[in-house]
């Protein structure tokens, strides 16, 4: 069940079992991160039916329920369609607008949320560039980094790499 991967997250257990207890305030630490990501009318449903952007839902309540002051997203709309991963992104935003810190991995620059200001690219494992975002993701940089022409447009505090 959708509630139990959530509870999950007090233990960092893979699933709920017998000798794991949740008083109250765990119950409701719970609901309260489920409300919090719209997930609440599907706590009683399968893990295994859900959509992957409801799995993925899931498991970042898994995360919050402990209140960490930092998430660590690597790749984090992987395999969701267009409108679940801005969905997705929106949440990220929401979560660092209270307060939480983020650290982004990811291959796609439209991902990066307007809040995030810095950036770090890699290259064959190692930092090639490490600064202000807007110095950072431009049309030379990205060329270089992907060996590939790349055209960086920006709008609304986002960017796309288009092919240059």
């Amino acid at each position: 069940m959708g509630l139990h991967v959530a509870l999950s997250g007090f233990y960092s257990s893979d699933g709920i079992w017998r000798h794991q207890k949740f008083d109250t305030e765990k119950l409701d630490r719970a609901n309260e991160v489920m409300e919090l990501l719209s997930i609440s009318s599907l706590k009683d449903r399968e893990y295994s039916s859900m959509s992957t952007g409801e799995q993925r839902k899931f498991l970042l309540a898994r995360s919050l329920v402990n209140d960490p002051a930092v998430l660590v997203f690597d790749e984090p709309t992987s395999g969701l369609d267009i409108s679940t991963c801005f969905q997705y992104l929106e949440i990220m935003r929401e979560l660092m607008s209270m307060g939480k810190k983020v650290i982004l991995v990811t291959h796609h620059v439209h991902e990066i949320p307007p809040e995030i200001s810095r950036v770090i690219l890699l290259k064959k494992g190692r930092v090639v560039m490490d600064g202000n975002k807007d110095e950072i993701l431009t049309n030379s940089n990205l060329t270089n980094l992907f060996d590939w022409p790349i055209k960086v447009v920006k709008e609304n505090g986002y960017y796309q790499a288009l092919p240059g």
